[in-house]
């Protein structure tokens, strides 16, 4: 990443993730002329997960695998202030954004923490993020080789200057990687040709990279070998993707203030989807070839994808709508709505982790325990369906364009 300033724009980066900004326009299906039939989602409460205690909070979305364990990013907050470090699996990271650490919860038995203060040669370690597969677990972060204090003097937006204490060292990216019940294996260095936003895993073992330019800023997607480097580069089919990865927060284009458009890599069989979350961009299912297919769901108009939930089945997605808490499912050839799901109003589980075989897993916290919940489908009464579809048909705002 380079010098000083790269450290700092590693943590814009993680705030700009943490707190997206408004959506792009492309083009889009048309919705489907028959609407998809609505069911109802409750859930029931399991014991509180082994291993896990003392939580503050949970992030989706999540990562799930074909034997049901889920894979869920634990949020620490940082320091109030400067000289006050805290309790935190990474290194040196005293202030800032919230620091995320990655935990695994099997259908039985107890977690594991995927903790980077096992390491002992990488400093000032800041998480991007992470993939599991059937036999090994990785992070992705940005991090120093060494440890150099110096200083970073940057000004804001109103002319002031300020001045933070930072590792002014060079900082890389990194994967580290760990078996299955969180023992640390190795770390790999990814070559340095873009900024580095997501990464995924094929099951022949080879990297799918998302990130984008650092001179236009441009959207980059690349396969890497299994030791980091480059093996080619993929080209996105034009009108598929933002022209570039950077916006201001009216949306408008707008002010300084800059965030970094959140991206979502989730693996589906043997293909990788990339969402690019809140937009009418189509979903791009990348295959291990290196082929690129865009899907591109019939939504209701008004209608965007948040995330896509993990699922062994079709694709399942939280949007963005008049109901907080719907989910569709979604034909994953064809982009064709399948159902509709709505939460009930008072009923937990609104952040659904992943869909395995059939049941919605969710959790949530309960005095600093973290219980499963397990959620079954039932379709909805009429005076709920025809309530889902008269809010799905009002119409929305339009979007800001990028």
């Amino acid at each position: 990443m380079g010098t000083y300033a790269g450290v700092f724009f590693g943590i814009t980066l993680a705030v700009g993730l943490l707190f997206p900004g408004r959506s792009g326009i492309a083009s889009r299906a048309k919705p489907q002329s028959n609407p998809a039939p609505d069911y109802r989602l409750s859930f029931q409460r399991g014991d509180p997960v082994v291993g896990v205690t003392g939580l503050l909070s949970t992030e989706v979305p999540a990562e799930c695998l074909g034997d049901g364990t889920v894979f869920l990013n634990m949020l620490i907050p940082a320091a109030a202030s400067e000289g006050q470090p805290i309790t935190s699996p990474n290194k040196f990271i005293t202030y800032g954004p919230p620091v995320e650490f990655l935990v695994s919860v099997p259908e039985s038995g107890e977690a594991h923490e995927f903790r980077l203060d096992q390491l002992n040669d990488l400093h000032d370690v800041l998480q991007k993020g992470s993939y599991a597969s059937e036999s090994d677990v990785a992070l992705l972060v940005i991090a120093a080789p060494q440890d150099k204090s110096g200083k970073q003097v940057f000004t804001t937006s109103d002319g002031i200057e300020h001045e933070l204490p930072r590792n002014v060292a060079e900082h890389h990216d990194y994967l580290v990687m760990f078996d299955r019940q969180g023992n640390y294996k190795k770390k790999l260095q990814i070559e340095d040709t873009f900024a580095l936003q997501k990464i995924a895993q094929f099951p022949s073992g080879t990297f799918l990279a998302f990130g984008f330019d650092r001179q236009d800023h441009s959207p980059k997607l690349a396969m890497l070998k299994d030791d980091g480097t480059v093996l080619k580069f993929l080209d996105i089919p034009k009108g598929d993707a933002r022209k570039s990865m950077f916006g201001t927060l009216d949306g408008a284009g707008k002010g300084s203030a800059i965030y970094v458009a959140p991206v979502q890599l989730v693996p589906s069989g043997d293909s990788i989807i990339i969402v690019q979350n809140k937009t009418k961009f189509p979903l791009l299912e990348v295959n291990e070839a290196g082929a690129i297919r865009a899907i591109k769901p019939k939504l209701p108009e008004g209608i965007q994808i948040n995330t896509l939930i993990p699922s062994d089945e079709n694709l399942y997605a939280h949007v963005d709508g008049p109901i907080n808490g719907s989910i569709y499912e979604l034909n994953k050839q064809t982009g064709v709505v399948l159902r509709r799901f709505q939460i009930g109003d008072n009923e937990s589980g609104a952040d659904v982790a992943c869909v395995h075989e059939g049941k919605f897993l969710s959790f949530e916290q309960i005095q600093g325990a973290l219980v499963r919940l397990v959620g079954t489908a039932e379709p909805a009464t009429d005076a709920a369906s025809t309530n889902l579809k008269i809010q799905n048909s009002q119409p929305q705002c339009s979007v800001d364009q990028h």
